[in-house]
């Protein structure tokens, strides 16, 4: 090709990657959906350099979340087109990414998927690691959605053990919200606490700006199936903020959506019914086929439960239609479920069998569909092992020329080895045998322990209470007595009051000292109305304490709850006295027999790293870990401490 011709084409693909532009901004021009979206799309206008140009829209791009996927595919189109022209292979296979993103949004992840991993082939070689991280976390996003749970989160801990050697925060707090996800669709909604609760400490050392609004979303939803109303009111308020702060539109849709779950089962209908609303408004800007009939589904099910079926079945019959015009068959099974269960509610007993009907060989026909596609897997599987057949036959031809040899040393060496192993065995179990003994030893010592350090306490309290206050109190009344006959000198006078005062101080302090050795609320009332007792009496400037308790607390043992309120008080203190916090949040839940303690502040936390040089932290583990529970202590320099106590009642 001749210089003249080149400097045509180059032209040409300009000219062609420019009309594209303009169309695509025009077509878009009145579906306008944040401010920030409008203005990156003015940017894309503005840029002078193809270089930019692509820059903008990447930028552009990045917000998939707020875009409609047929914008998103032609704002693709065009960066690829771009990235073409200038020859830079990492921009072009960060343009395939963005196709990745439209794939799957799409419901075709099949394709997704091949594409993904033809992606990270072409990037084994390149040191652009956060491109290599992005297509990764789709990956793991997009197995979730086509509901391959335990393969997403065999992929996001591969990517989590990356991120960790080469202190990548951002995709670790990423990666472990994918993980809980994981973990919330199976079910496993401890487990999914327990990496959320993970990520958020860890989320604390990025800008707010990297913040993820949909982690407090996703907690509410497990807070929520575990009938936790207030701490799921909590976070998805927490969520909302974010996400209208942050404006992403698809995370918005989903807070919409888990907010209005939350007040129905509330029974807040009429705000449950708005919020469900507003979610559908903004996830119909945003145009994603595959949320969109979820989330009719779920309104379809609101509806049937608050008689309101005439909106539930037109809601119902426009998902289904939705669902046919996607090719989103796997949707259709539960959205056809839940429209005839509007119609039986609604006493429409001929569209209910016709539905029923529907239902029924919709489900035929996607086994057969699944049946034949089973079929066709094995066939290619039989291919594939069929190959590997010959090629092992070739192996063990070669390999059985060898084998006598091998056989006789293999045989010496087993022998030997043998003996080695049967030793080493031997003493390893006598080893571990000694172990037990001394654990159950020390058990035994710690629980001997921990009772004499209760009698001792308690026998304290009640010398203090019963002997030492009851003898300051009858001096000090009969100090006043002397006091009233006699005609002191106002210097005597002063130091009269003086001796009064201090005895009356004295004797308070007493007292108190006995409660808080053995805090007579504990006889009476119980655990939470004892710790309840003793937040009452801390009176400490610019800190503020919120303390709520749920559940039953009555049917635990006295010791057993003695050493929770120990553990407690422990963990209390220590805020007191170290922490200079200015509020300390604290939540006692009695579920599925297990206690679920947290206790938050705001204070100047500490590095984890040195756990094990604090006695109070000693303490509170000895006693957790002889309770059979479990302890997570979080904390970062500057941050805050979060400590989470799970006793098995």
């Amino acid at each position: 090709m001749s210089n003249t011709e080149t400097r045509l084409f180059s032209r040409y693909n300009k000219l062609k990657y420019c009309l594209l532009l303009i169309l695509t901004l025009k077509t878009f021009a009145g579906f306008s959906q944040t401010k920030h979206l409008d203005s990156l799309r003015t940017n894309i206008l503005l840029t002078k350099t193809d270089h930019q140009k692509l820059e903008a829209v990447f930028a552009l791009c990045d917000e998939a979340n707020s875009l409609n996927p047929d914008t998103l595919y032609r704002y693709y189109t065009l960066a690829n087109m771009i990235a073409t022209q200038e020859r830079i292979s990492d921009d072009i296979i960060q343009s395939e990414l963005y196709k990745g993103i439209f794939l799957s949004r799409k419901g075709h992840f099949d394709l997704a998927e091949n594409l993904i991993d033809s992606s990270l082939l072409l990037l084994k070689n390149s040191e652009n690691t956060e491109l290599k991280n992005r297509f990764l976390i789709l990956k793991s996003n997009m197995l979730i959605r086509a509901d391959r749970q335990k393969e997403s989160m065999s992929n996001s801990l591969q990517l989590l053990h990356v991120a960790e050697e080469t202190k990548d925060i951002k995709t670790q707090v990423r990666t472990k919200i994918l993980i809980g996800w994981a973990y919330m669709e199976l079910g496993q909604n401890r487990d999914a606490l327990n990496w959320f609760f993970n990520a958020e400490n860890q989320q604390r050392n990025l800008p707010q700006t990297q913040w993820q609004p949909f982690l407090y979303s996703d907690i509410a939803a497990v807070y929520n199936e575990l009938n936790k109303n207030d701490s799921a009111v909590f976070y998805i308020k927490k969520s909302l903020d974010e996400a209208l702060h942050k404006n992403d539109l698809s995370y918005l849709a989903n807070t919409y959506f888990i907010y209005g779950g939350i007040c129905a089962d509330l029974h807040q209908t009429a705000k449950a019914e708005t919020l469900l609303k507003k979610g559908l408004q903004v996830r119909e800007i945003i145009g994603d086929p595959f949320y969109i009939v979820s989330d009719m589904y779920q309104m379809g099910l609101f509806y049937a439960d608050n008689n309101e079926t005439d909106k539930g079945i037109f809601v119902l019959q426009e998902g289904i239609s939705t669902a046919y015009q996607n090719s989103l068959l796997e949707k259709l099974p539960i959205l056809y479920t839940a429209l005839a269960r509007n119609y039986k509610l609604a006493a429409n007993y001929i569209q209910y069998s016709k539905t029923v009907d529907t239902l029924l060989l919709l489900k035929d026909s996607l086994y057969k569909k699944n049946s034949a596609d089973a079929l066709a897997e094995m066939q290619t599987k039989y291919e594939v092992q069929k190959k590997e057949n010959t090629i092992i036959q070739q192996h063990y031809d070669l390999a059985k020329k060898n084998l006598f040899i091998y056989t006789i040393a293999g045989l010496l060496a087993i022998t030997l080895l043998s003996g080695f192993f049967f030793f080493q065995n031997r003493r390893k179990n006598q080893r571990l045998k000694l172990q037990a003994i001394e654990m159950e030893q020390k058990k035994k010592l710690t629980h001997a322990v921990m009772k004499a350090e209760e009698e001792e306490r308690k026998r304290i309290a009640e010398d203090l209470h019963d002997s030492v206050a009851q003898k300051m109190v009858v001096a000090k009344l009969n100090l006043e007595a002397l006091g009233n006959g006699l005609e002191l000198a106002d210097q005597k006078k002063a130091i009269f009051n003086n001796i009064n005062a201090l005895l009356k101080e004295s004797t308070a302090e007493v007292r108190s000292l006995s409660h808080s050795m053995m805090p007579h609320a504990f006889e009476h009332y119980g655990l939470t109305n004892s710790v309840r007792d003793f937040l009452d009496k801390i009176h400490k400037r610019n800190l503020k304490i919120n303390f709520n308790a749920e559940g039953d607390f009555s049917g635990i043992k006295e010791n057993k709850a003695l050493l929770i309120y120990r553990i407690m008080q422990e963990c209390i203190q220590n805020t007191l006295k170290h922490s200079a916090a200015t509020r300390l949040d604290i939540s006692m839940m009695c579920v599925d027999n297990e206690a679920d303690i947290v206790m938050e502040d705001n204070g100047c936390g500490f590095n984890t790293d040195e756990i094990n040089s604090g006695t109070g932290l000693k303490n509170i583990q000895s006693r957790v870990k002889f309770l059979n529970g479990k302890s997570d202590i979080n904390s970062t320099p500057g941050k805050g401490t979060v400590v989470a106590l799970y006793i098995p009642l």
